[in-house]
């Protein structure tokens, strides 16, 4: 049953997708119209699954779904991030709509006025209500409900989202349940697993790298065995279409002319502030570029600049100009109001006991003395606390900021941080609620709020300054018609040329440029290898040439030539290595000296099943494996490779099996959720991989 049919006959019910945000509310425009969901325009974005999707219908999609999660319009990266969205959910909506509707996956009437309105809210619906009502109370959602169009269409619009969210996510939850239930573990896989966490061999082994191979003693890698391993592996080495293009940037940034000109207008806007005649608020309402202006804060909340040196200043002072990320900005204190609420600014080291054995607790208490006695003794707080500090505050040194004595942050230092009569280190560890603090008082306790007039310019080029650029990038662009002119342009002139490879029709980005979709767009569009053109991207012009493309398919020899040759010396290498181990006998350890310097030894080394790397050798599921089905001292495996490595060999010296348990619910309950993380993975790759999808979105935006 194709899309367009079950829209049209399943008016009734809901639309299902499986994660993210409902196409019903996407096409809600579309189905108020009457109109065919996706056209019959010429203008097509792509196919999925025999149904084309028309470039005007598309747009309204990613149109509604900007409005739908408020995103602004105007702003390239996030328009593009939705276009992605969109095409994606609809891959879900044909992908899984004939699969659901073959299961029969629906949601009754009384199940859906629960999750709707209902004693058990679906979580989409408590924050829809919560967003626009401020509560989940059921009295209050059923008079919204009844009184729904007082609220307008964007109130309908939204809630039908939200509804038709709900309602999807629910059957895809009941989808994925019922794979879920399909799955179940046996007592000895709950006991395997159990053991290869906690049996533990104790191995001797010998590495044999293959950089002691030289590449004459295996011969050479001919063209031959490339092309026989390139057809071997096809699916490796299939690639998309892709282009190449390398580009010279011509950054807009301010000119000396113009930071001076802005140096300029800072002074004048202080100097506009020390006049005792200007009205503070106004004047920075009516000059600053960003922000507010003018408000009151407490001191948590202040502007690092002002936080930072806040008890010596006092009403009147004025910081800045500041200049820093090519912004500047001002403050001035207006006032200084008194306030209730005190605050305070402290530093913190805190240790977590939480979970420790009572000797694991002692040993972080004993640790949490010693920091103690090194920061009495000069060393830094600050040092220290990167160093042992638990928590979020650890890479800020500890630094807590401004604190408001109601602050949960500080609940179980409160009284020692503003019961403090002056700064500096507390001398003593608190331990409090499975923590332990070490408390440096950075300023004691403050009951004053701050009226701060503000004044925030950001630093942009000027008209000049731009114009200059444009006509350097567009002097570049109109003095070459190739690659060849492009690059000899570039180094006779001192621009530094980057490349740009294998970009997706879909890219968004293209080395440093992170703007760059008009630029992808021309690459699939108009352009011809050789081409020339320049852009106007975020802050600055860029020229580009077109050089080279990769057809979609198998690569070719030559651009696997390097990497299959590598793979295909290991192999002989590891022949080689194999070869004269087979000849050897004894222990590793007599094996290695007598193979000669070229074997590495290991001794005592312990391995557990569920391990995946072999010490510092690399990832050896193979190796290990083997070592695992060892039964008696002194056995050994037989060479095993380790890819990009070597070749190994390991000798059991003694197990330490893990002790029978006599319940192994945990080991079951483990691997069943391992198993339904697969499930929820997979489910989508699994399905959407027997669709055919045509994306042409490329053409058009």
């Amino acid at each position: 049953m194709s899309i367009i049919n079950t829209l049209r006959e399943k008016m009734g019910r809901l639309l299902v997708v499986v994660v993210g945000f409902s196409i019903l509310a996407f096409v809600l425009t579309d189905l108020a119209t009457n109109q065919n969901l996706f056209g019959g325009g010429a203008r097509n974005v792509g196919e999925i699954d025999g149904e084309e999707i028309s470039q005007e219908d598309f747009s309204v999609m990613v149109d509604n779904a900007m409005r739908s999660y408020g995103y602004p319009t105007g702003n390239p990266q996030l328009t593009q991030y939705m276009r992605d969205q969109v095409w994606q959910q609809l891959i879900n909506q044909v992908a899984f709509s004939n699969k659901l509707e073959q299961l029969g996956l629906e949601i009754s009437k009384n199940e859906r006025v629960d999750m709707v309105q209902g004693k058990n809210l679906s979580p989409v619906m408590q924050n829809f209500f919560n967003q626009y009502l401020g509560s989940t109370n059921q009295a209050d959602i059923k008079n919204f409900l009844a009184n729904i169009n007082m609220y307008g269409p964007e109130a309908q619009f939204y809630f039908a989202n939200a509804e038709s969210q709900a309602m999807s996510s629910r059957q895809s939850q009941k989808f994925e349940s019922l794979l879920t239930k399909t799955q179940y573990v046996t007592l000895a896989e709950a006991q395997r697993e159990y053991r290869s966490q906690f049996t533990i061999s104790d191995v001797d082994y010998l590495h044999v790298p293959f950089s002691s191979v030289s590449d004459d003693q295996v011969g050479q890698v001919t063209d031959s065995e490339i092309q026989n391993y390139l057809n071997e592996n096809k699916e490796r080495y299939t690639v998309d279409e892709s282009k190449d293009l390398e580009y010279v940037s011509f950054p807009v940034v301010p000119s000396a002319a113009d930071s001076a000109m802005y140096r300029e207008q800072m002074s004048e806007i202080r100097a506009a502030f020390e006049d005792e005649t200007t009205n503070d608020s106004t004047y920075a309402l009516s000059m600053t570029e960003q922000g507010i202006g003018f408000t009151t804060y407490d001191p948590s909340a202040l502007p690092n600049s002002l936080a930072n040196n806040l008890t010596t200043l006092s009403k009147g002072d004025i910081v800045g100009p500041e200049l820093q990320n090519g912004i500047y900005t001002i403050h001035k204190i207006s006032d200084i109001l008194p306030t209730e609420t005190a605050f305070a600014r402290a530093s913190q080291i805190v240790f977590y006991l939480q979970g420790k054995t009572p000797s694991e607790k002692s040993n972080v208490r004993q640790t949490a003395r010693e920091v103690l006695r090194r920061i009495n003794n000069g060393e830094a707080f600050e040092a220290l606390a990167r160093e042992y500090s638990d928590g979020q505050f650890s890479t800020s040194g500890g630094d807590l900021g401004w604190i408001r004595e109601t602050d949960s942050k500080v609940a179980d230092v409160k009284d020692e941080v503003f019961g403090a009569r002056r700064t500096g280190l507390i001398n003593r560890l608190i331990e409090k609620n499975d923590k332990i603090y070490i408390i440096n008082v950075s300023q004691t306790a403050i009951k004053q709020r701050y009226k701060v007039a503000q004044v925030i310019v950001e630093m942009v080029p000027s008209y000049e300054t731009s114009n200059e650029v444009y006509l350097q990038a567009a002097e570049f662009a109109a003095s070459v018609s190739d690659a060849e002119e492009f690059r000899e342009y570039a180094a006779n002139n001192g621009y530094s040329v980057f490349q740009g490879t294998k970009i997706d029709k879909n890219a968004n980005s293209i080395g440093q440029l992170t703007n760059a979709r008009q630029v992808v767009t021309w690459l699939y569009g108009e352009a011809s290898i050789d081409d020339v053109n320049e852009f106007d991207l975020d802050n600055e012009y860029v020229v580009a040439v077109y050089t080279n493309e990769t057809e979609e398919g198998i690569q070719s020899i030559e651009e696997v030539r390097a990497e299959i040759t590598q793979i295909l010396k290991n192999q002989k290498k590891a022949d080689f290595i194999k070869s004269k181990l087979s000849s050897l006998s004894g222990s590793v350890n007599e094996m290695a000296t007598a193979y000669g310097p070229e074997a590495q030894y290991f001794a005592k080394q312990n391995v557990k099943m569920e391990d995946t790397s072999l010490g510092n050798l690399g990832v050896a599921p193979e190796a290990i494996g083997a070592a695992s089905g060892l039964q008696n001292p002194g056995d050994k495996t037989s060479p095993k490779v380790i890819e990009g490595s070597g070749v190994v060999v390991i000798q059991l010296n003694a197990r330490s099996e893990a002790s029978e348990l006599g319940d192994y619910t945990l080991y079951e309950n483990e691997l069943l959720q391992e198993a339904a993380n697969r499930i929820a993975q997979s489910l989508f790759l699994s399905i959407t991989d027997k669709i055919e999808v045509t994306d042409q979105r490329y053409k058009y935006f």
